[in-house]
């Protein structure tokens, strides 16, 4: 199972998430959340990272053309967005960006980007908040690539991990304060996953 850390704010976090095993990190440029981080500075982090950790821009663009120079200024290797429809993630998809489209855990939303998107993030409330939900609701079988996200920490993992997502996303659940990963915590999450 594949394991994304998201949130990152900080180029010692990168560092020590990758070092502790991640296979992909998220950076997010979403205007008034917490973890909020210019392009350029998702860039520069970036630049520090080895070539088998995948970088993952979390955001928000108002069109494929935006998104495309978003992903170009951050540096980062694919994109997760909240928003466009199918043709502008196919759009994406034809330059060479991977996309991950984040839906509601809902069959008909899930089926509505599936063969759209090179996998499908479930999250449930307001992005970035930690908030939990009942993962078994989440349509796994609606794509080849699930990842399920929202409020995932030690305590629920084994609950999201009995479905067999592709990956698991975990944020506010391996930090100590907010916006710090905790190594600790940060390992833990990740031997759990694969164990």
């Amino acid at each position: 199972m594949k394991v994304k850390i998201c949130g990152i704010t900080r180029l010692e976090d990168a560092q020590m998430c990758e070092d502790s095993g991640a296979d992909a990190l998220g950076f997010v440029h979403f205007p008034g959340r917490k973890r909020s981080i210019p392009l350029n500075e998702i860039a520069s982090i970036g630049s520090t990272t080895g070539p088998m950790l995948t970088r993952v821009l979390v955001c928000s663009p108002h069109d494929a053309s935006d998104a495309l120079d978003m992903v170009d200024r951050s540096s980062t290797d694919a994109i997760q967005v909240y928003s466009l429809d199918r043709e502008s993630l196919n759009e994406i998809r034809d330059n060479g960006v991977k996309v991950i489209r984040a839906v509601r855990p809902m069959r008909s939303e899930a089926l509505r980007f599936a063969d759209a998107a090179d996998a499908l993030l479930f999250e449930e409330g307001v992005p970035g908040t930690g908030t939990s939900h009942d993962y078994s609701r989440i349509p796994i079988s609606c794509c080849s690539r699930a990842i399920i996200a929202g409020g995932l920490n030690a305590t629920n993992l084994d609950e999201a991990k009995r479905l067999g997502p592709y990956a698991l996303d975990v944020s506010s659940g391996v930090e100590s304060p907010t916006g710090r990963k905790d190594p600790v915590l940060v390992s833990e999450f990740i031997r759990r996953c694969r164990s």
